[in-house]
C-alpha cells in the first residue's frame, strides 16, 4: 500500500467511524419497546432473562398485561422479575393505541393458544389483540414467542395436555398465519437474539451496488423464518410438527466489495453467519467487535 492508498483508506476508516457513531446514537434512541404478556406461563422464566437483556442493552421496555395474565402472572411479579419502565395492566385505564404509537417496537414473551387464534383470524377483541392489529397497521415490528401456544412443545406434554392431531394441526395453522403476516416468531429462550436481529434489520440502511454480492459458489434464494422450512407447496408450511422457532441464522455467507468494513457492514448483514471481504479491505475495530458479538466470523479472501 504506497502512501495515497494509506491516506484514503485512513480517511475513509475516520468517516466510517463517524458514520458508525451518528447511526448507532439513533439507533440506540429508537430502543423502545412495547411489551404484551397474554398470560402464558410456559417459557416465562426464559422470557424473563430475555427481557433483561434487552434492559440492560439499552431497551426501553413499556409492559402491558391482559387480564389473564395478571391473574396468572400478577402486575407485582412481572415488575419484580423484569423492572419495566412502565406498566399498565387491561381494564385500568390504558391508551394502547398511544403506547404502540409511542414505540418502535413490539415484543409479545408470552404468546397464549387464545391470542395466537384471534391474531391468525384477525380478531381484535380486546386490549392485546388491539395493540397487534395497530402495530400490524402501522407497520411496528413484531417478535413473539410460541412456547406457551406452539402444540409441539415438549414442555405441554410433560405438563399433561392432551389434544387431538386435528386441534394441533389448527394450532400450527394459527402460527403459519401469524408468521404470513409479517410478525417473527421465535422460542424464549432466544428472545432477546431475534429481537435485536429483527431490530436491526428493520433500518433500511442504504447499500452501493456492488457492495454486496452472494459468496461464490451460493445462489441467492427465497428466504424462511427460522423454525418453518421451506416446502415447495407454499412458503408457509411446516412439513413436520417439530416446535423449532429458533434464531438460527439461515444464510451461510455473503462478501462485501468495500475497502473499508465498518461497524454498520457487519450489523446489515447480521443474518449470516460468514462475511466474506477482499484480502486488502480494512476492517475496523468497531466492525470486528460488532461480528464478534454476534457470533459473526470475517474471512479474507
Amino acid at each position: 500500500m504506497n502512501r495515497n492508498e494509506f491516506e484514503n483508506a485512513l480517511m475513509s476508516t475516520i468517516v466510517e467511524y463517524i458514520s458508525d457513531q451518528i447511526v448507532l446514537r439513533y439507533m440506540d434512541a429508537c430502543k423502545k419497546a412495547a411489551v404484551l404478556f397474554s398470560g402464558a406461563l410456559i417459557g416465562y422464566a426464559d422470557a424473563v432473562r430475555s427481557l433483561k437483556e434487552l434492559k440492560n442493552d439499552g431497551w426501553e421496555l413499556t409492559v402491558v398485561m391482559s387480564k389473564a395474565a395478571d391473574e396468572v402472572l400478577t402486575k407485582e411479579r412481572i415488575q419484580n422479575d423484569i423492572g419495566p419502565d412502565a406498566i399498565y395492566v387491561e381494564g385500568a385505564p390504558v391508551n394502547g393505541r398511544q403506547i404502540i404509537d409511542d414505540n418502535q417496537f413490539v415484543i409479545v414473551p408470552a404468546l397464549t393458544i387464545n391470542t395466537a387464534a384471534k391474531v391468525a383470524n384477525c380478531i381484535s377483541d380486546n386490549l392485546l389483540t388491539n395493540m397487534i392489529s395497530r402495530a400490524m397497521a402501522t407497520g411496528k415490528p413484531i417478535v413473539a414467542a410460541v412456547d406457551g401456544c406452539c402444540p409441539d412443545n415438549e414442555v405441554r406434554a410433560k405438563l399433561g395436555f392432551k389434544v387431538t392431531e386435528a386441534y394441533k394441526a389448527r394450532m400450527r395453522n394459527n402460527l403459519e398465519a401469524i408468521q404470513s403476516y409479517g410478525i417473527h416468531l421465535t422460542i424464549d429462550h432466544d428472545l432477546c437474539k431475534k429481537v435485536n436481529k429483527v431490530y436491526t434489520a428493520s433500518f433500511d440502511f442504504p447499500v452501493p451496488d456492488g457492495d454486496l454480492k452472494p459468496a461464490p459458489g451460493k445462489k441467492p434464494g427465497p428466504k424462511s423464518e427460522p423454525g418453518l422450512k421451506p416446502d415447495p407447496k407454499g412458503p408457509h408450511k411446516i412439513p413436520k410438527p417439530v416446535c423449532s422457532y429458533s434464531t438460527e441464522m439461515i444464510d451461510s455467507s455473503i462478501k462485501l466489495e468495500k475497502k473499508v468494513i465498518g461497524r454498520i457492514d457487519i450489523a446489515k448483514n447480521a443474518r449470516y453467519k460468514t462475511i466474506i471481504v477482499g484480502s486488502d479491505a480494512l476492517i475496523t475495530g468497531l466492525a470486528n467487535d460488532e461480528a464478534c458479538s454476534r457470533g459473526i466470523t470475517i474471512v479474507r479472501e
